[in-house]
């Protein structure tokens, strides 16, 4: 074969990645460029090493080429399979450079997923993105009456329980969240909690919505590790500074403002003498 004709063969066939987080996305992208039933196989457990036998028409995907891929075989397959070989990545920055250096780039989008909605269902209304922040999110508990759409949300984007609540706490009445916090919060399963917290709110809220205070910085963590200690024991510093042995050990390692708090006064500082100047010598006068 010659070299254009190779060539030719190969910018037919050039490899594809496709990137993207949607699983779905990808996966219907790709079927776009090979045949209604080609080799499907995970980065991973890739196994192919005759790839002369495979028809041309078939074509091959490899899923998850940003983990653990095994690169030697599937570079192997892109360079000696004459039709479309096709990876799917969920990131760009994880696939091998001498896997992606091979292939041209494309990018999933939620388009194709819409359009093949549209097509089996053209007057379905658009399906709400679930997928969002802490802040975004409260705000849409606070003031969404449709209580089942946030218990999907809450459901799909699973956020912290404590985090949660200390973000609501500002907001709610504590009553309402007392008994969630007190004998659903890690009790009973994440789901019940979530569908429990969607349903104490009626989503009726119309004031503007509260940021949760910051807690005051506290020092005590930093002198305890100073000290040698561990956080759980610092009620022992007042007592052990009652020894003087303590407390001169106490100035060896903190600074003066920590020194301050702990009730210890000023390190005691060295005193700062006067530079000797040598004396002249006869040889300095001749």
């Amino acid at each position: 074969m010659s070299l254009i004709n190779t060539i030719k063969e190969y910018n037919e066939y050039k490899p594809i990645i496709i990137v993207g987080q949607a699983v779905t996305e990808k996966m219907d992208k790709a079927l776009t460029f090979v045949s209604s039933n080609p080799i499907i196989k995970y980065a991973n457990e890739f196994d192919i090493t005759d790839n002369y036998s495979i028809p041309i028409e078939v074509g091959i995907i490899i899923r998850e080429a940003n983990y653990k891929p095994n690169t030697e075989l599937i570079r192997k397959t892109i360079l000696e399979y004459k039709g479309q070989v096709v990876l799917l990545s969920d990131n760009q920055k994880d696939v091998p450079k001498s896997l992606f250096s091979l292939c041209k780039l494309k990018r999933a989008t939620k388009k194709v997923y819409l359009e093949y909605l549209k097509e089996i269902a053209p007057r379905a209304s658009q399906p709400k993105k679930y997928d969002i922040d802490i802040y975004p999110m409260v705000g849409e508990y606070l003031k969404n009456a449709d209580r089942e759409e946030i218990a999907l949300m809450l459901k799909d984007n699973k956020p912290s329980d404590t985090q949660f609540l200390s973000w609501l706490t500002p907001n709610m009445h504590p009553n309402k969240l007392a008994y969630i916090d007190f004998a659903v919060k890690r009790k009973l399963s994440n789901d019940y909690f979530y569908e429990m917290l969607s349903y104490v709110h009626d989503g009726r809220m119309y004031r503007k919505l509260v940021m949760p205070k910051r807690s005051a910085y506290s020092v005590v963590p930093k002198i305890c590790r100073k000290l040698k200690m561990r956080k759980s024991d610092a009620y022992l510093i007042k007592s052990l500074l009652q020894g003087d042995e303590f407390i001169e050990y106490a100035k060896t390692k903190l600074d003066n403002t920590e020194c301050k708090i702990v009730g210890i006064g000023d390190k005691r500082r060295k005193k700062k003498y006067a530079p000797v100047q040598p004396k002249p010598s006869l040889g300095a006068w001749l």
